[in-house]
């Protein structure tokens, strides 16, 4: 017996004839659960389930004088689809927490290992956290090295070079090329080296 035929009776009131009706369709409704499964994340089962209560909405509505039964049953199914998936619009479709992935998916890595998404993903906040903690340690490193190499200048060259690049202020000139030259001997300079600018 055809699906239209089966249709018929069905609306003529022989209920016992939807299961005989189901089974014909359902490959196609399987198909179609299928592509909505893998476009919206639902499960298959759930979605064919929802085509059977599709089938039933077509089943009222579908006129034999307006096409064939498949045809209608088509369109009751994407209807109820898109019910069941919640996408009833563009903006519905294109929501972010209709399209997500969850932070407890599971990667493999290269040697075969698992990984969970959320190891995987780069905290911006824990990346600036260590960018500040590797500035500090830096400017902690670059700082001993500058008070080392003050400690080995005489008091007034050492005076002159803190008043002058601290300070600002105009010093004895004598005392100043004095302390530029005992700092760029070899043993003072090594330590600043990897900390000058090049001019």
């Amino acid at each position: 017996m055809s699906i239209e035929e089966l249709a018929k009776l069905i609306q003529a009131g022989e209920q016992d004839k939807v299961l005989e009706l189901w089974q014909q369709v359902r490959r196609f409704a399987y198909r179609q659960a299928r592509r909505w499964s893998a476009v919206t994340g639902e499960d298959t089962e759930d979605l064919l389930q929802t085509a059977f209560i599709a089938l039933l909405a077509a089943l009222e509505g579908w006129n034999h004088e307006r096409g064939q039964f498949l045809t209608w049953y088509g369109l009751r199914l994407k209807s109820e689809f898109t019910e069941a998936t919640g996408q009833r619009t563009q903006r519905d479709r294109l929501d972010p927490l209709q399209n997500y992935l969850s932070l407890d998916t599971q990667l493999t890595d290269q040697e075969g290992g698992v990984l969970l998404l959320s190891d995987v993903i780069p905290d911006p906040r824990a990346a600036a956290e260590m960018e500040a903690v590797v500035e500090r340690d830096a400017a902690a490193r670059r700082n001993e090295a500058i008070r080392k190499a003050l400690d080995a200048l005489p008091a007034d060259q050492r005076r002159a070079v803190v008043l002058r690049y601290w300070y600002g202020e105009a010093v004895d000139s004598k005392a100043h090329q004095a302390a530029l030259k005992a700092l760029r001997r070899p043993d003072v300079s090594r330590g600043l080296r990897q900390y000058m600018t090049p001019v």
